[in-house]
């Protein structure tokens, strides 16, 4: 297995999310967490001429997806940063002291195949030292999930169902 380098994920791409919720967003907000609310509310507010920066951003992102698609058949990344924080937790402080929303650090990496469209599949790959899973993403060529799926289930196939049952 070999690194890549992949295209930085979106600024702006908050103005690409409020028009599929925008029905929900306003007549059960409830349904959203405060922070999801409070990004989608703000892309509402996005001006015409950011948006259509952003939309041009995400189509040189997905180009530069494709271009790295064509040399490699899959890329595994890890699925979210983190394991699992404690109910209610807003933040995280990584070790060189920045402090990230958990909502942000939670589909930072995701983010990619969200924007760009390339399908994902996360797989159980084990679990940190408190027993939280770990999961690992597969990206693929688009219309490839054929291709995901059969790479995540013969992985799966590698691992023992025991070591990733959840821990009672």
């Amino acid at each position: 297995m070999e690194p890549i380098r992949v295209p930085a994920a979106l600024n702006g791409v908050v103005g690409l999310k409020p028009t599929y919720h925008q029905d929900s967003l306003r007549t059960v907000p409830e349904l959203y967490q405060a922070d999801v609310r409070i990004l989608l509310e703000a892309g509402e507010l996005m001006p015409a001429g950011d948006y259509l920066r952003a939309q041009r951003s995400r189509t040189m992102m997905q180009q530069g997806w494709a271009r790295i698609l064509e040399e490699v058949d899959v890329i595994a990344a890890p699925t979210v940063p983190m394991t699992a924080v404690k109910a209610g937790q807003e933040t995280t402080t990584w070790p060189g002291g920045t402090v990230e929303s958990v909502s942000d650090a939670y589909v930072r990496l995701s983010a990619p195949a969200n924007i760009t469209g390339v399908p994902a599949l996360s797989v159980p790959v084990g679990h940190d030292t408190a027993g939280l899973p770990i999961g690992m993403q597969l990206l693929g060529r688009p219309l490839g999930e054929r291709t995901l799926l059969r790479i995540g289930h013969a992985y799966e196939q590698t691992r023992p169902a025991r070591a990733l049952a959840p821990v009672a």
